[in-house]
């Protein structure tokens, strides 16, 4: 993919390419089992996010590369932190009829984060909720979306700092 300033593409296999953070190492990762968020409760080291903020609005998102470069775009080593923090990113669906997915992968353990899926006004479309196999990723899955411009909003849903990574994709 084509990644951000501050963000490299690293890919983990032929068909799992990500940008991640300039610096970062899986640690970083909400998955990488370490400091970042993984395997067990204990405190939470946010992210370094920085490159990406600020992005606490609609008027001031985190623009993704959907649809002019890629129908997918995927960060991760981001942060929800302070836990009043909240993360937005803007895509657009340029083909009326396109169906949307957006995955939030993070460690529920640390605090629960919630996720809306916003109209180009602002008001909330759809709520993520936890994937049926995996308890570690909120989704939001809407087919048959309209052509236009849509957000996401990613915070804690009581005001825990938690680390993620992020995924939306579009398809025909």
């Amino acid at each position: 993919p084509r990644c951000p300033d501050g963000y490299t593409c690293v890919s983990y296999s032929p068909t799992d390419e990500v940008c991640e953070l300039n610096g970062s190492d899986n640690g970083d990762r909400p998955d990488g089992g370490n400091t970042g968020g993984g395997g067990d409760a204990g405190p939470v080291v946010c992210n370094n996010d920085s490159e990406i903020e600020p992005n606490n609005s609609v008027n001031d998102p985190t623009l993704t590369t959907i649809p002019n470069i890629s129908d997918n775009y995927k960060l991760v080593g981001l942060a929800i932190c302070p836990g009043t923090d909240e993360d937005f990113f803007r895509y657009e669906i340029d083909v009326a009829g396109k169906n949307s997915r957006v995955d939030v992968t993070y460690n529920p353990a640390q605090g629960e984060l919630a996720m809306d899926l916003l109209n180009s006004n602002g008001v909330s479309i759809a709520v993520g909720q936890p994937a049926a196999n995996d308890p570690n990723i909120l989704r939001i899955d809407v087919p048959n979306m309209p052509q236009g411009v849509y957000f996401v909003n990613v915070r804690s849903a009581a005001g825990a700092q938690n680390n993620y990574s992020i995924e939306i994709l579009t398809s025909n």
